[in-house]
């Protein structure tokens, strides 16, 4: 085996370390939710660490921290190298965060060998990638691709308060989205690193994931009204309790998603006008979304929850309405780079597994701009989006070298789909 380039391992377990101080002690686990003071103060020194690298850095109008290394060819197209720092209310210490820190380190480690690439390196800390309560996802990737568009800046929030106040709020420049988008031409390849956030590398004893597909993802609320009325004087058997409705959807969408193929179905919130128990709820809302990674799948999951609701409204006396927030197709990774990553771990003496993705990640959005590859490494227990969220520091070492392997590859060999 010829030599490879070895990570600095501890300089990432350094910065995990750091970034899970930076957090919200309101809320549970290690919370560095976008846009707020301790995500605007982790991309700081994300930022210190780029230029710490080498790396001549800048921010974006929505938040991006973007760091270049010049390569041999300045008309070469860039390989790009990245992931987000952001978290979920109660996220864990490693989701997006491993993919951070282990691009500053493939920076890191060719400086320190001086090694040079014949193409660009460019390094990115994605904005806001797990949304907001504005309902958007990928914030930062989407406006690279050019595809973060008014009606996303201009959702809100319930207390009226928009995404792009939110990003204003944080010291960006949401009126200038347009300046953020890239030239897809100068653009090799787009390559992350991140935990799989489920069980199937740790089940199969499997050290190395390579990521041949990211699932799509449909949002929706149904509305249901129902009538207010007494709680302890209306009969059960003349109630239009709209909460009863709004439950039984929920328990449908669960049965819907669970008799697929690899979908998932999940309501996040089922809210009334009402907490009181003296009253029948008028109103309830269901906020959920299905993930599949077909786009015949999502369609198929969004016909059978709009033929269920009239079902449901007969059962409860009610009358509900759906709507369908934002649909993203699922992604498919560059069969030819995902051979390239699968190569390279070969190269460092590992075995990679080719596994889909329920997760939906910043790559999605750049494989709308370059061939597009990720690598996983396992969570123990695969658990994910919460404090427990684990992945052992031997694990992100492998990973990180097959990342740095990876980038090398693409450099000398790699001409793209």
């Amino acid at each position: 085996m010829s030599a490879t380039i070895e990570p600095e391992i501890g300089w990432v377990q350094e910065g995990l370390d750091h970034l899970a101080t930076l957090v919200d002690p309101s809320l549970p686990g290690w919370s560095r939710t976008g846009f707020s003071v301790q995500d605007v103060e982790g991309r700081h020194w994300v930022a210190q660490q780029m230029r710490a690298a080498g790396l001549s850095t800048h921010v974006d109008a929505v938040g991006n921290v973007i760091g270049t290394f010049e390569g041999t060819a300045p008309a070469a197209p860039a390989i790009v190298v990245g992931s987000h720092s952001d978290t979920v209310p109660g996220g864990g210490r490693f989701d997006g965060i491993v993919g951070v820190l282990g691009a500053i380190e493939v920076a890191r480690a060719l400086r320190r060998t001086g090694t040079r690439l014949t193409h660009e390196l460019r390094i990115v800390d994605f904005a806001n990638e797990e949304g907001n309560p504005q309902g958007v996802k990928l914030v930062g990737s989407r406006a690279i691709a050019g595809t973060l568009g008014h009606d996303h800046l201009q959702a809100t929030d319930e207390g009226g308060v928009s995404l792009a106040d939110l990003i204003s709020r944080a010291g960006h420049s949401p009126e200038k989205v347009h300046t953020c988008r890239w030239d897809r031409a100068g653009l090799a390849a787009y390559l992350e690193l991140h935990i799989e956030q489920g069980p199937v590398l740790e089940r199969n004893g499997a050290g190395i994931g390579v990521v041949t597909r990211v699932c799509g993802i449909s949002t929706f609320h149904l509305d249901v009204h129902g009538r207010r009325d007494h709680a302890g004087t209306t009969p059960m058997d003349t109630r239009s309790d709209a909460m009863c409705c709004g439950a039984a959807a929920v328990l449908a969408v669960q049965r819907i998603a669970a008799a697929g193929s690899d979908t998932v179905g999940t309501v996040g919130a089922l809210t009334t006008t009402s907490p009181l128990t003296n009253v029948i709820s008028n109103f309830a809302r269901v906020t959920g979304e299905f993930r599949s990674p077909h786009m015949a799948g999502l369609r198929a999951l969004a016909e059978e929850l709009e033929a269920d609701i009239p079902r449901l409204d007969a059962a409860h006396r009610t009358t509900s309405s759906l709507s369908w927030g934002h649909t993203d197709p699922p992604a498919v990774m560059d069969r030819h780079l995902s051979d390239v990553v699968v190569g390279a771990a070969a190269t460092v003496g590992h075995e990679a597994v080719r596994l889909y993705s329920g997760a939906t990640h910043d790559s999605v959005q750049m494989s709308q701009l370059a061939p597009a590859g990720m690598i996983f490494v396992p969570s123990a227990g695969g658990r994910s989006h919460c404090p427990e969220e684990w992945t052992e520091l031997t694990d992100i070492e492998r990973g990180v070298r097959v990342l740095i392997q990876a980038v090398l590859d693409v450099d000398t060999g790699f001409a793209g789909s």
